[in-house]
Order: C-alpha cells, then sequence, then structure tokens
C-alpha cells in the first residue's frame, strides 16, 4: 500500500469514534446478512436474514436505533459491496434514516476473508461481519449516495448507454441483411443510420427494386431525405449502376422482405429512443449549475 492510501486509511479510521455504530450489510437478491460492531470490533448484534421487503427495512431500523440506544452510539456508519443492483433499495433507504453509507470493493472482502481463517468459503453472515471489519479499520471506499438530479442524471446516462448497444447491435443487423441482397450500398452510402438510405429502403430495398425507378426519382428521394441534396444526383447515377451489376442474392420472396423492413424499423426506432435519452440528458444538465458553459462547448 502506499503511503498516500495508507494516510488516507488512518483519516477514515479516525472518523470512527467510540459513538459509532458500524455495519456490515451482506447483499441478497430476498434477504440481506447485518452485523453490527463497535469502534473496537466487538460484535454487538448479528442478523443472518434482514428482507428486502417494508416490513424488513422496518426490522432494519428497529434494530439499529435500539442497539444505538443500549450502547450510547450516536452515529451510524453502514458498508456494503455495491454488486448487482440488490443494494440500492436498502442503501437509499438507510440515507434516508441519516446513516453514512459506503462502499467496500469485493477484492477486499475476499482478501480479508482469506485471512481470517485461511477459507474463501462464502457465509452471508461472515462476510457481513467482514464487511463491518473492513468498515471500521477504515477500508471502505468514500461514497457518494447520489440523489435528485444527480441521480436522474445517472440513471438516464445509464439507459442511454443500454440503448446505444441495442442501436449498434440494430445497425450491424441491418448491414447483415444489406451485405446479402444488396452489398455495394456499403460504397453509395457511409452508414445505415442516413436518412438518404433509410428513404432508398423504404421505397426501393432491392435491386430489382431500384431498376424499377427513374434516375431521376431516385435523386428525388434521396434529396428530400438527405442534407447534403446537391450529392443526391451523384448517388441516384451510382444506385442505379450499382443494382444493375450487384452481386447480391436474386431470388427475393417476402421473408427477404419482411427481413430488411424489420431491420430497418429496428434502426430506426433505436436512434429515436437514443435522441430521446439525450434530450433528457440536456435537459437534466441545464437544471445543474454552471453546466450551461460546458455544454456551450462545441464538439
Amino acid at each position: 500500500m502506499s503511503q498516500k492510501n495508507y494516510i488516507k486509511q488512518v483519516q477514515k479510521r479516525q472518523r470512527i469514534k467510540r459513538t459509532t455504530l458500524v455495519i456490515g450489510i451482506d447483499i441478497g437478491r430476498a434477504f440481506h446478512a447485518v452485523a453490527y460492531m463497535d469502534k473496537e470490533g466487538n460484535i454487538l448484534g448479528k442478523y443472518p436474514r434482514v428482507y428486502n421487503s417494508r416490513e424488513g427495512f422496518d426490522f432494519f431500523t428497529k434494530v439499529t436505533e435500539q442497539i444505538k440506544r443500549k450502547h450510547g452510539m450516536k452515529e451510524v456508519l453502514m458498508a456494503l459491496e455495491p454488486t448487482g443492483h440488490y443494494w440500492r433499495n436498502i442503501a437509499y433507504f438507510a440515507k434516508e434514516k441519516g446513516y453514512d453509507v459506503q462502499f467496500i470493493r469485493t477484492t477486499s472482502v475476499k482478501n480479508q476473508r482469506e485471512l481470517d481463517d485461511s477459507s474463501s468459503a462464502k457465509t452471508d453472515i461472515r462476510d457481513a461481519l467482514t464487511l463491518a471489519n473492513l468498515t471500521r479499520e477504515g477500508k471502505y471506499i468514500d461514497t457518494v449516495i447520489e440523489d435528485g438530479i444527480w441521480r436522474q442524471l445517472r440513471t438516464v446516462v445509464k439507459v442511454r448507454e443500454k440503448i446505444r448497444k441495442y442501436n449498434i447491435s440494430a445497425k450491424n443487423t441491418l448491414q447483415a441483411a444489406l451485405d446479402d441482397y444488396f452489398p455495394e450500398l456499403r460504397k453509395i452510402f457511409w452508414a445505415v443510420s442516413t436518412k438518404g438510405i433509410w428513404a432508398i429502403l423504404e421505397r426501393c430495398p432491392f435491386p430489382e427494386d431500384v431498376l424499377k425507378v427513374d434516375v431521376s426519382e431516385l435523386r428525388e428521394i434521396i434529396g428530400k431525405a438527405s442534407r447534403r441534396r446537391k450529392l443526391a444526383a451523384q448517388k441516384a447515377i451510382k444506385l442505379h449502376e450499382a443494382a444493375k451489376e450487384s452481386i447480391g442474392i436474386k431470388e427475393i420472396g417476402p421473408s427477404d422482405r419482411y427481413r430488411v423492413k424489420m431491420c430497418l424499423q429496428e434502426v430506426k426506432r433505436t436512434e429515436g429512443l437514443v435522441k430521446e435519452a439525450e434530450k433528457k440528458i440536456k435537459g437534466l444538465l441545464k437544471q445543474i449549475e454552471y453546466t450551461e458553459y460546458l455544454l456551450s462547448i462545441p464538439g
């Protein structure tokens, strides 16, 4: 451990007073294991099943307050591993109660467990005790549990990242379909997310469809959809020529048309969701001081 990290750990340990109740919580889906300790490491209570429900949370509050009164405690320092998502409810609940909630790294728990009795076997209450021990030793991460506008922003950003993954997958799926039926489109349109290619795929998605349309009409279709209308004539000519020489699958049936249609719809749907999420992010950012200056920076 570096000297800087050691000093930080000592400072964290010094924050814990004799009046601080230390709680370690091992998170589970249906229930959590909870262990209570004082500054010296004396076990003040062990509860292997605190259910992830209103009744369970009320029980947790009742026991915590009882132990505080019994031992003359004033503050609560609670720590947990933020793995999965089941920690959020009890963490925010504890924060609302005025408890100090901190995180502990999974690697720290595993290493401490092995040091305790040379076994890496996991039990819920044992891990709760380990978490409490690590906390009183100052081996927790200084944590800010976001609330209000910050939690809203974090939530929307996570949603956007998930949607972007769906969008990338949808575009790859559409590109794979076009590689089967009309591979030459890659050289004419730079991406499957452009408005120009969407317009073409809606009107004439296959080479045989393109050949049934005049170059002037193709130019009109691309021009109306695209921002760069000056290139529409060029693209229309290239598209018509590519359709004549296409090496794509020739025998096109209803299932092929359905495939392209569904792929295109999914790309458009996910593109719209990404834009919607980004709009919400900008709206939230405008509610935060100074972000208007950050948003004004190009790029």
